[in-house]
């Protein structure tokens, strides 16, 4: 599995794996585990992960697809891949190193989370490389144990992950405050485009920016799903266009149920 920051660079579209994605698929799983993982791994644990001369396209085709796979598409064209299984069990994800820190692997990870949500279950599970688990961490599993698979014959290091998805609702609320009339005319030049954003992320219940009697004062108030989207949201918004350009302006805010 493969580690990723995200930003607002380009728009991320996560739909089903299909016919058309093995190639691409086995392509980008090849280039994540011996480009990005290699600064974690021994070269031999990356041959004995990658196994290039090994893999049939066909076979891999089958396996994508019993899993339960899904893509993320920048622009029509794959960029990573994940899964999640009826068990809330998510077997690979994996982003082509040249799209790193471009949020795909957030918007994997959220859509895993809706799916497993959709379903009713309690948790989602994985099991993590070193490369990867900074990653997990950040959106909210914790680890359960440290193992060492045995791959070709060579011993490499993983993480069992859990991610309990019983959590209780996030919720912002507070206000916004602009000390000059420059303050406020950023907040109107950037607001449409961060409403926009914030409502289309996973696990976003409720988000409103109002403005109040007050001409420089506006109102905020979040509703996330849980502290995971909440923090994926506080997280991509603090390097888009809004956080950049309203940066200095004062928070009053309050947060409840992390």
């Amino acid at each position: 599995m493969e580690s990723n920051k995200s930003t607002d660079r380009q728009a991320v579209v996560i739909r089903p794996y299909g016919d058309a994605d093995a190639a691409a698929t086995l392509t980008i799983f090849l280039a994540a585990v011996t480009e990005t993982a290699a600064a974690d791994f021994s070269p031999e644990q990356i041959q004995a992960w990658a196994r290039p001369e090994e893999r049939d396209l066909s076979t891999w085709h089958a396996a994508m697809q019993k899993r339960n796979s899904f893509v993320a598409t920048v622009d029509g064209a794959p960029v990573g891949f994940s899964d999640v299984n009826p068990a809330g069990y998510i077997d690979m994800m994996f982003v082509a190193p040249q799209h790193q820190r471009q949020g795909v692997a957030r918007q994997l990870i959220g859509y895993a989370e809706a799916h497993a949500r959709q379903a009713q279950l309690a948790e989602l599970t994985a099991d993590v490389s070193i490369t990867a688990r900074p990653f997990f961490e950040r959106y909210g599993f914790t680890v359960e144990a440290e193992q060492h698979p045995v791959k070709a014959g060579v011993q490499l290091t993983n993480y069992k992950m859990k991610r309990n998805l019983l959590g209780p609702e996030v919720r912002l609320s507070g206000q916004l405050v602009c000390r000059t009339e420059d303050q406020a005319a950023t907040v109107r030049n950037n607001l449409l485009l961060h409403l926009s954003l914030t409502r289309a992320e996973s696990g976003c219940h409720s988000f409103s920016v109002t403005t109040t009697n007050h001409l420089l004062i506006w109102q905020v108030d979040e509703c996330f799903e849980n502290a995971t989207a909440f923090d994926a949201h506080q997280e991509r918004a603090a390097s888009s266009a809004w956080g950049l350009a309203t940066s200095g302006i004062e928070r009053r805010y309050s947060v409840t149920g992390r």
